[in-house]
């Protein structure tokens, strides 16, 4: 763990009230001394101080029978960079959570547009209101002096170079920004799109959000739609559900309604007809972000030498194969026996489900090795038998691999032919709910580890001087040995994605994996908790 991640841990439970007089005296000694330390917990104290804020403040309005249009809210000076991870997801349930509590004076507004906007400043960094939240990105990156403060986003002009962003505004509507793309956000109702692609998911509070462009006005009615800028001004919209106006920038006159399903072109003339046809992938939603920062991911993998096989279970004419797209040729593609193509983490990403004690896939791993970790990303359905086979070799002679759960979803593994002292320290595979399981072993660290979400789970000690043999292995089950036949070690649930390394990962890189393929903003990487076995 670094001394970051350590921050991290201490600060929350500062925060919480819960830190021990130990943990108080670990904090303080952590930041002794340490600029960079000292900076990231002032982000920490900073962030903490606004969310507690804007909870008590949404919690003022649920009670309060504002009349105020819309929102923008003062906040203290920022340096919340280094947490923007930690923070996110808090930060979108506060802004959820303030949103859902407002009155609902805006639901009543049938066909009217929303209020005037308020003064636009002219620089993002310049002003301290906020009226947005930036709860998830991937690969994102802006002009200098135009990116928002850490999460925040107040009034000003943002420009987002490349990458996808997504932002919640305080009156509840997403906006799900793909760059290249330059936006000025007026209030928490109001925003401006030069030129780019977004997204727009407004819910009864946010009726009346509005999009400015050089040619129109787009006004949302409690939907869903994308809207497409060009560099010269024209537009296109499309509604995905619901109901838009289209409306003249300055008179306010309504040009157009535009119902599910439709689409209109908006050039500096006027209306021209209906949009080009759109891609899905045009306008992605908040729940594909995380489906591409997997993309990324999955480039990124291509330059590890030491990876012997990715299998990013992407379906192809050949239903009966499985692809293995690292380049090096190490491994041979995989082929499937039963298993059925299905949906795996996000919109778009497909997986393998494993329902019947017939289905698995066949891998050969093939040479020795000294280091050798295998990473799955799984769904568990049930957990119908006493093992519960990840991967395993097929023979069961020195040097083989098994790597199982049992039935209360704690993870077993390891070189085959030596004495087993296992030791659980961390806790089960969850079922109903994605999780990473990843095993490491070791020859010359003498060790074997399993690690549930990144965190140790199981250990190991290694007591033989074999090399790590898989050979021919299977995925979702295993082959039984004569005095196993009646034995059957089956998976349920789903996998969508394989990756084995020809060295022991480290607890560090693996939680960077798990980072990278974490399914969605809100996913919970704790697992249930039991108490320690032998």
């Amino acid at each position: 763990m670094t001394d970051l991640e350590r921050l991290r841990q201490l600060a929350d439970r500062n925060a919480d009230g819960t830190a021990a007089t130990a943990e108080a005296a670990e904090l303080s000694a952590l930041l002794r001394n340490r600029p960079d330390l000292q900076d990231a917990y002032l982000g920490y104290l900073d962030t903490h101080a606004l969310l507690c804020w804007e909870f008590r403040n949404g919690a003022e309005q649920a009670v309060a029978d504002s009349t105020a249009p819309s929102r923008a809210v003062a906040a203290p000076k920022s340096k919340v960079a280094a947490w923007l991870p930690w923070s996110m997801a808090a930060a979108a349930t506060v802004v959820a959570v303030a949103a859902l509590l407002r009155p609902f004076e805006l639901a009543e507004a049938e066909t009217s547009l929303a209020p005037p906007p308020s003064t636009i400043a002219t620089n993002a960094a310049s002003s301290n209101a906020i009226v947005a939240l930036l709860v998830d990105e991937a690969g994102a990156e802006f002009a200098a002096g135009r990116a928002p403060q850490g999460v925040r986003v107040g009034p000003g002009e943002y420009e987002l170079l490349k990458g996808v962003v997504h932002l919640r505004f305080a009156e509840g509507a997403d906006l799900v920004l793909a760059g290249p793309a330059r936006l000025a956000v007026t209030d928490s109702l109001h925003v401006r799109l030069d030129f780019g692609k977004v997204r727009v998911i407004a819910p009864p509070t946010a009726k009346g959000f509005t999009i400015g462009t050089p040619t129109a006005d787009y006004v949302d009615l409690g939907t869903e739609f994308g809207l497409r800028v060009e560099q010269d001004g024209a537009s296109d919209l499309y509604v995905f559900d619901g109901r838009v106006n289209i409306a003249e920038p300055r008179s306010g006159r309504v040009l157009a309604e535009v119902v599910e399903g439709k689409s209109s072109r908006c050039v500096l003339g006027g209306l021209v007809g209906p949009a080009p046809e759109m891609k899905e992938s045009d306008f992605p939603n908040p729940g594909a972000i995380g489906f591409v920062r997997w993309q990324e991911y999955e480039r990124r993998m291509s330059d590890d030498r030491e990876l012997l096989a990715f299998f990013p279970f992407r379906r192809t004419t050949d239903d009966s194969l499985l692809t293995n797209s690292q380049s090096n040729h190490a491994m041979s593609d995989g082929r499937i026996v039963g298993a059925r193509w299905t949906l795996g983490r996000w919109p778009g990403k497909e997986a393998l489900l494993f329902e019947r004690n017939s289905d698995f896939v066949q891998l050969e791993v093939p040479g020795e090795h000294r280091e050798l970790t295998i990473a799955v990303w799984l769904k568990l359905d049930r957990l119908d038998f006493e093992l519960n086979t990840i991967l395993n070799s097929d023979r069961s002679d020195r040097g083989d691999v098994h790597f199982q759960l049992t039935r209360q979803g704690l993870p077993r593994g390891g070189l085959l032919g030596h004495p087993v002292y296992d030791h659980f320290v961390g806790n089960p595979v969850p079922v109903g709910k994605w999780a990473h399981v990843a095993m490491a072993i070791s020859v010359d660290a003498r060790t074997q580890r399993i690690y549930v979400n990144g965190k140790l789970a199981r250990d190991r000690p290694f007591l033989g001087n074999d090399v790590i043999r898989p050979g021919s292995c299977r995925l979702g089950n295993w082959l039984p040995g004569e005095n196993w036949a009646d034995s059957v070690r089956a998976l349920r649930g789903r996998v969508d994605e394989v990756a084995i390394w020809s060295r022991a990962l480290s607890e560090d890189e693996l939680k960077h994996l798990v980072e990278a393929g974490r399914p969605e903003l809100f996913w919970n990487e704790e697992s249930p908790v039991v108490a320690a076995h032998r």
